[in-house]
């Protein structure tokens, strides 16, 4: 009668003679050997790298290269502006000039017929109130548009990638869009109306108009 000798492997659980159980705990032990050491060398492996390992220049450098071409971008664009304002205040100084010289050709005309009915006038023998009222008003109509002068103006505000150029003199203006705003917004001019020699003039007291960068 034959005894055979059983173990169970503790590895996979399985029941095996003496002979097969040495065969099979060397196989074991192989296959620990060889996790161990394909293990250690990804170990390995992985520390050199990490060892080896720097900052990358796209981290330290792409940064600067995007913010030089936003500065180069931001001249650009506030150059344009800068050049479209000084069309614009070119154009408003023109307005100007050709306004100035009719308004102030009109109040001399008045006023050279002022005087020539004053000098009328003196030549008569009896002057009505009414006639004084008159010409007292008109003195008081030209000393007005005289100080009225003093307060024209073509003024530019600038607050961050913004500019207004605002305006204030004689007549209303027809506002207008410059072809290279960016972004733009017009303030509504506060307008008033008077008569005079009974006819109807419009004020503008303000206009504005800007541009923004952003």
């Amino acid at each position: 009668m034959f005894l055979f000798l059983r173990a169970k492997c503790f590895h996979c659980s399985r029941d095996l003679c003496l002979i097969h159980l040495t065969e099979h705990t060397q196989y074991i032990e192989n296959q620990s050997r060889t996790f161990f050491y394909s293990h250690e060398k990804l170990l390995n492996d992985l520390h050199n790298k990490l060892k080896s390992l720097t900052i990358s220049s796209r981290i330290l450098e792409i940064p600067f290269i995007q913010l030089e071409k936003w500065r180069r971008d931001a001249h650009q664009k506030l150059d344009q502006i800068a050049e479209q304002k000084r069309q614009e205040i070119q154009e408003k100084i023109s307005e100007y000039q050709i306004e100035f010289t009719k308004k102030t050709n009109e109040q001399k005309q008045k006023i050279e017929i002022l005087i020539k009915n004053l000098n009328d006038l003196s030549r008569q023998t009896q002057i009505t109130t009414k006639n004084i009222k008159y010409l007292e008003e008109k003195i008081v109509e030209t000393k007005n548009f005289l100080q009225s002068i003093t307060k024209h103006s073509i003024k530019i505000s600038t607050y961050s990638f913004s500019v207004d150029i605002r305006t204030k003199f004689f007549d209303s203006q027809t506002p207008r869009t410059s072809p290279i705003i960016i972004q733009s917004r017009t303030t509504r001019p506060e307008s008033r109306e008077f008569v005079s020699n009974g006819t109807k003039h419009r004020f503008d007291k303000k206009r504005s108009s800007s541009v923004c960068l952003l």
